[in-house]
């Protein structure tokens, strides 16, 4: 039982001094490496045995007081080693992607930088997603995601935002993030009130429709405004009770705004 005891500390040390030189090493790499934030392949060197557990409470550790610090790139480290070790625990995932679409897309100044994280962060969470098909709170966050990074009552740059994920993914940050959104309904999430995810489908329609008209395309704010009155409507009908919204406000304001785009649309030609 002593010699269990000790191999096992001495393992336990020595997965520890590889973490902490991992994360040195990164730390001391040259902050325009392209690749820093990936893991390192060696990492399945801790998979082995029940050690595992054990480092990877380490990690979370370590990730909960770099979070702290503001130290959000030693973070991006720490993050992605737990998820290595830890691919279908949805948190990381999330937490991952928040850390490089906010934290550090907020340290950069030039919308390409902030861009570069931003589009990293829904990247590392679209990949979480394909390893957690059943998670309702990852599928949600990047259904908000999608429709809060665009939006540019929040974000300086949200409309070069909405311009690079269409040129260099082919992608409409709006359509995105009501599959998401959807997605998210029908795979029972756990953190987040269905409800509320239901209205935040109709304000997803809502700035669809006004980022369309903002953008001088009158159609498809036409086409949006009748999806998000529809979705108000059925949405009042399902839950009549609900006092959170004023659902009969959103659908007089969308009954209204569908009477005058058609006069804004012959007024363009």
């Amino acid at each position: 039982m002593y010699h269990k005891k000790k191999i096992l500390f001495i393992t336990l040390i020595c997965a520890i001094f590889f973490v902490n030189t991992y994360i040195v090493s990164f730390h001391n790499s040259p902050a325009s490496s392209e690749n820093r934030y990936e893991p390192a392949e060696s990492i399945s060197l801790l998979l082995l045995g029940g050690i595992r557990g054990i480092v990877v409470d380490l990690l979370w550790a370590r990730a909960i007081a770099r979070f702290e610090e503001r130290k959000y790139y030693e973070l991006l480290t720490v993050n992605n080693l737990i998820a290595k070790l830890q691919p279908n625990f949805p948190a990381v995932w999330i937490f991952q992607a928040w850390n490089m679409a906010y934290n550090i897309a907020h340290e950069w100044d030039s919308p390409q930088n902030k861009w570069k994280w931003i589009d990293s962060g829904l990247a590392f969470a679209r990949k979480g997603a394909e390893k957690n098909v059943h998670s309702g709170d990852l599928f949600f966050e990047l259904g908000y995601m999608h429709l809060h990074l665009f939006d540019q009552r929040y974000f300086k740059f949200a409309a070069y935002n909405r311009k690079q994920l269409l040129q260099t993914r082919g992608v409409d940050n709006f359509e995105a993030s009501l599959y998401w959104l959807r997605k998210s309904l029908l795979n029972n999430p756990k953190r987040h009130n269905p409800l509320a995810i239901e209205r935040t489908v109709c304000h997803a329609l809502g700035n669809a429709s006004l980022c369309a008209e903002n953008e001088g395309n009158t159609e498809e704010a036409l086409r949006y405004a009748g999806l998000a009155l529809d979705e108000w409507k059925e949405y009042h009908k399902r839950h009549p009770e609900d006092t959170a919204v004023d659902a009969n406000e959103f659908i007089n304001a969308f009954e209204k705004k569908k009477a005058y785009l058609p006069n804004m649309k012959e007024q363009h030609w």
